[in-house]
């Protein structure tokens, strides 16, 4: 396939592409080098961790109903039977929907809420009773969409965070978050643990990068966001994906050529996050970004150049209980 890079696909069809990803510096490539030999004399303590594990990413495509080549950002409900994810046609992008009927998925609709909009990144809540994700759409009714130029190729879609509830008859309509979490136009890629904490993605302007924060849920309203500091404080981190009980995040860790950076994953330690462990080269050889974990939590969703791929967790996590 031809493969689309993945903030294209995220976020149009050709004209907008994000500073990261595109070309690397020869200031953060010397920065990287520094990072990496001063790790192996163990002089940094937040430097990336290397652990090559027995496993495999394996292609997606749930019987045929999923594109390699425009579609991303699984999320399935609680008990597996319904999927949504993000689909790319021309400059558009829609929340599609499928149902599994025994061993076969439905041919995939738009999502009731969706497909007016430049739409993307479903995530589900852990019970399933509510779906979070991006949207352009105009925050008051008769405004205009979202738009932004943080980017290299100029103005692009903007990004809040939306939330439907499900219903009896299906799911609400669309509410936006509100100000404390939707601070700016570009605010993306939800993730929501068990208690309803929110992790989501803020571009900083004055230093060009991608920083995760987190949003503690009390009395159905959210609290001021923290920074999440995953590894380097001053490195781009991208698309987390939060377990349910926040004991660990899958995310996306710096910048590289054609990506968004390497998959890593991270275990919690009381108030402050381990040191970042990289995937390995063989899982990062396909640029895998986008993730978002199984209803167990065992299994993380990728895309990468060769379309939706997952990867057993099972290795790390067995790994940090010994």
């Amino acid at each position: 396939m031809h493969w689309i890079h993945p903030i294209i696909r995220r976020q149009s069809s050709g004209d907008f592409h994000k500073e990261f990803g595109q070309s690397v510096s020869l200031t953060v490539l010397f920065a990287n080098l520094v990072i990496l030999v001063a790790g192996l004399i163990g002089t940094i303590p937040f430097t990336l961790t290397a652990q090559t594990r027995e496993t495999k990413a394996l292609p997606v495509t749930l019987g045929g109903i999923v594109r390699p080549d425009s579609d991303d950002t699984l999320a399935f409900t609680p008990d597996g039977k319904t999927v949504f994810f993000d689909r790319s046609t021309g400059s558009q992008k829609t929340i599609m929907v499928s149902q599994r009927h025994a061993e076969h998925w439905s041919p995939p609709q738009a999502a009731s809420f969706s497909g007016k909009w430049f739409d993307q990144d479903p995530v589900l809540s852990p019970d399933g009773r509510y779906l979070l994700f991006d949207s352009n759409r105009p925050v008051a009714p008769g405004g205009r969409p979202l738009t932004q130029d943080y980017f290299v190729g100029g103005q692009g879609p903007g990004s809040n965070i939306w939330r439907v509830d499900r219903t009896k008859d299906g799911w609400s309509e669309p509410v936006w978050l509100g100000p404390l979490i939707n601070s700016d136009v570009f605010v993306d890629f939800p993730s929501i643990a068990g208690d309803g904490t929110l992790y989501f993605m803020l571009w900083n302007a004055r230093e060009k990068a991608m920083h995760i924060w987190r949003s503690q849920y009390r009395g159905d309203k959210y609290m001021p966001p923290e920074l999440v500091v995953l590894g380097d404080p001053a490195i781009s981190v991208h698309d987390p994906a939060v377990a349910p009980d926040q004991s660990f995040i899958v995310f996306d860790y710096g910048k590289v050529k054609g990506g968004l950076g390497r998959l890593c994953i991270a275990f919690r330690d009381g108030d402050h996050w381990r040191t970042p462990i990289d995937f390995g080269d063989a899982l990062n050889m396909d640029l895998p970004w986008g993730s978002h974990l199984s209803p167990d939590g065992h299994t993380v969703y990728v895309t990468g150049q060769s379309g939706i791929q997952k990867i057993s967790l099972d290795p790390w996590l067995k790994a940090r209980q010994h």
